[in-house]
């Protein structure tokens, strides 16, 4: 089985190293590892081109302006040949064989088109979190939806086939390019595969755009969700209440926004009180239904001045 490992590499000096490690300890046979050197200001350049030197599985590419993150990943997508493919930020790392006991699976598994795998989210941060897609179980887009894999719309935990990307790239000089991209390549595939092996470390860093909240970056991502959320409307199979929890999940970006003085862009969903009583979804969830089918049509606006009443 070949892969293409995807890197992007930019101001990573310090991590660099560690991530290339782990990608070696992957004990791979046919790969190839595409380091898109992002106009780097550090010392990343030279460090690609001493694990190029050492080993011809590792290509170097150095752009000649800087693209972002969207647009080096872009340049790795051109560039690739193999049967599949799979992105790695360059400050983060993945455990010994991952790679490898997946593609394993996937040589006997020719249907598969997706294979997701378990991250540890904000690793080295107190609020890490550790996220298992499933048990090994093989599902089509809409049970992805429905078992909300949305959530964990991450390009980094995943396994392609290479094919998915044929006219697809993530959006170029925008804030979280996975969730406006990866919906639409996991609805193209046929069958996804959630498996509980193997581990991707997404490291928390100081300074980084995941950890940053701006009026930009929560506009985006609400953006982000609201295109996912009219997309799953047409979907056929997902029940009325799998709709209202995705479009209260679309609520908390615009919350926050209308906190920070944005605007409400929303639509307006209307959730009958009696379903959000005899739902069976966790207590959290229960309360927010509620909370909505109660003040309608300004719920985002109500709860974003209780959240502001509530930080003086």
């Amino acid at each position: 089985m070949n892969i293409s490992i995807i890197v992007p590499v930019y101001n990573v000096e310090k991590y660099l190293d560690y991530c290339l490690h782990s990608i070696r300890k992957q004990q791979l046979d046919e790969y190839e590892v595409l380091l898109i050197d992002d106009c780097s200001p550090d010392r990343c350049g030279g460090i690609c081109d001493r694990w190029a030197k050492r080993d011809p599985h590792f290509k170097v590419t150095h752009c000649g302006k800087n693209l972002g993150l969207s647009g080096a990943r872009n340049e790795g997508i051109r560039q690739a040949t193999g049967e599949y493919i799979t992105f790695i930020d360059s400050d983060d790392y993945i455990a010994p064989n991952t790679l490898k006991d997946h593609l394993a699976l996937l040589s006997k598994n020719k249907e598969i088109d997706v294979l997701e795998y378990p991250i540890r989210i904000y690793h080295g941060a107190v609020n890490a979190e550790l996220y298992k897609p499933g048990k090994g179980e093989i599902v089509n887009y809409t049970e992805w939806i429905k078992q909300k894999g949305y959530l964990h719309s991450y390009a980094c935990n995943k396994i392609f086939k290479r094919e998915l990307w044929n006219d697809i790239r993530f959006p170029e000089r925008r804030l979280f390019e996975d969730m406006f991209t990866i919906p639409r390549v996991m609805e193209r595939s046929r069958n996804i595969m959630r498996s509980n092996k193997g581990l991707y470390y997404y490291c928390n860093r100081k300074g980084s755009i995941s950890n940053s909240v701006t009026l930009q970056s929560i506009s985006e991502l609400l953006q982000a969700n609201l295109q996912l959320y009219n997309a799953s409307k047409q979907l056929q199979g997902l029940t009325e209440t799998e709709l209202d929890e995705m479009y209260l999940h679309l609520c908390n970006p615009q919350i926050v926004l209308a906190q920070m003085g944005g605007d409400i862009c929303i639509p307006n969903r209307n959730i009958p009180l009696k379903r959000a009583l005899l739902t069976q979804r966790p207590t959290k969830y229960r309360i927010k239904a509620i909370l909505k089918a109660i003040c309608g049509k300004r719920y985002c606006q109500l709860m974003a001045r209780t959240r502001k009443i509530l930080k003086r």
